[in-house]
């Protein structure tokens, strides 16, 4: 504790204390015949602290926990905190078990490091034990009592620091205190971020636009420290669709067998339909010529061939007797070939394309209006879920994430894994199926592994 802090603890006017480290006092010189000064004593103090805590500094980080500290749950709202050991201000202190009630929403666990001040009044043991000598019973130095415990970061208490060490919500635990020693950079250095035990993906369902994995309870280093995951835990996230429009696929009717009106779709899976256009033919008999000549409009647009154009036994020609527009869906007569008297009716029958009804599920439509003209293309307008490969990661912070690529119909694009996470699975997301969970090598031993398989696949399994 800084003089500052200890004035603070006394709260009495006869302490004094000159202690300040940007001073470097390194050694209090006690000379002979010279009296010691009540400050001296304080500040003597100081200065064994002081290195003390560099020492600690140099190994631990304050709040991190050297053993035990583990935490169990009876209920959703009940928490057991273990007995355990954690260091702070240059030193370690034990903690006793201790249970808790919590809510079910966010609560911030940790220990408490509080500071009292012990006087004569407090402890008769104080005084002065000398018998027969003046002093004998007569006050002396004040005791500065540290004592900790576990408890919640809202309590109130006079001289304390809280410490972190677990995040509690619903049920579910998160460590957010580092619990390995400072020996990190060296860790970082040599290994990276990696897997020790646990932490294995899965997937759980796909409900209402949610999908959801389950996360094995597990520990990993993240630059160097222990992050670990308490218990399995769900990790819900919104199911992200990434679609992609395909403006016209034609689909050659003819490989569909006679009768049948389901048309298997070349990307998958498919997510709407905006449009199915099929051909049709007609028959219409009641065509009226108008003046010699003269160009008459056929009931339909979109007409694409004339099969046939009579009157009674009569079949005129097309090229010779007519000409078609398919521009204007018009029989022109304007040639000097025959034609129906004007005012009269005759017959023409000829093929048009029509959108159609429809029904579609993930990989195909069915053209619920089956009479249109097998042997022809169909045009569909649609749109697909495009496939994607995320990943799942977990932060240094002991919180889990998924990650979205870059979708692509052929080659999907996994996204780089962020610092300060390590990589727990590899999502592929097809939307055919559930997705393919893979889970990589994500520690030295498993990287070894992975090579000898790629060594034995070269060699051909020799």
């Amino acid at each position: 504790m800084t003089a500052e802090e200890i004035k603070a603890i006394v709260a009495s006017q006869n302490y004094y204390n000159r202690y300040d480290k940007n001073k470097k006092w390194s050694y209090i010189a006690v000379l002979a015949g010279r009296a010691l000064q009540s400050a001296e004593f304080n500040e003597l103090q100081n200065v064994l602290e002081e290195r003390t805590q560099a020492i600690g500094a140099s190994l631990y980080e304050d709040g991190m926990i050297l053993d035990g500290c583990d935490i169990t749950f009876t209920s959703a709202t009940k928490v057991t905190l273990k007995s355990g050991t954690f260091f702070a201000d240059g030193l370690a202190y034990s903690v006793k078990e201790k249970s808790i009630t919590v809510s079910t929403s966010e609560t911030l666990l940790g220990i408490w490091k509080i500071n009292n001040v012990l006087t004569e009044y407090d402890d008769d043991t104080l005084r002065d034990p000398t018998r027969g000598f003046p002093q004998y019973k007569m006050p002396g130095a004040y005791r500065i009592l540290t004592t900790v415990q576990w408890g919640q970061n809202n309590e109130i208490f006079d001289n304390a620091h809280f410490y972190p060490v677990y995040r509690v919500i619903n049920g579910q635990a998160v460590c957010v205190t580092n619990t390995a020693p400072n020996t990190a950079r060296y860790d970082n250095d040599a290994l990276g971020n990696y897997a020790v035990k646990g932490l294995g993906v899965s997937f759980v369902s796909a409900l209402s636009g949610k999908q959801t994995f389950r996360v094995a309870k597990g520990l990993a280093h993240i630059n160097g420290y222990e992050t670990e995951l308490l218990q399995d835990t769900n990790l819900i996230v919104d199911e992200v669709l990434d679609g992609e429009d395909i403006i016209k696929e034609v689909t050659q009717s003819e490989t569909l067998p006679t009768g049948e009106n389901r048309i298997v779709l070349n990307h998958l899976p498919v997510e709407r339909v905006s449009m199915v256009r099929v051909t049709k033919q007609r028959t219409v008999n009641n065509i009226t010529h108008g003046a010699t000549g003269s160009a008459d409009q056929l009931p339909d647009d979109s007409v694409t061939r004339i099969i046939e154009v009579k009157q009674g036994a009569k079949i005129y020609v097309e090229g010779t007797d007519f000409t078609f527009s398919s521009d204007t869906d018009c029989i022109d007569w304007f040639l000097a070939g025959d034609e129906p008297t004007a005012g009269s009716k005759y017959t023409v029958t000829y093929e048009y394309r029509v959108n159609a009804s429809f029904t579609f599920d993930a990989t195909s439509v069915t053209v619920t209006d089956t009479s249109f003209l097998h042997g022809e293309p169909i045009d569909i307008i649609y749109g697909y879920r495009m496939p994607r490969k995320d990943i799942v990661v977990l932060r240094s912070d002991s919180s889990i994430d998924l990650i979205r690529g870059i979708p692509n119909a052929v080659n999907p694009i996994v996204p780089v894994t962020p610092d300060n996470t390590i990589l727990l699975a590899e999502v592929a997301q097809t939307w055919v199926e559930q997705p393919a969970i893979k889970i990589p090598a994500r520690n030295i031993r498993e990287q070894i592994a992975e090579l000898y398989t790629l060594i034995d696949e070269l060699k051909g399994g020799e």
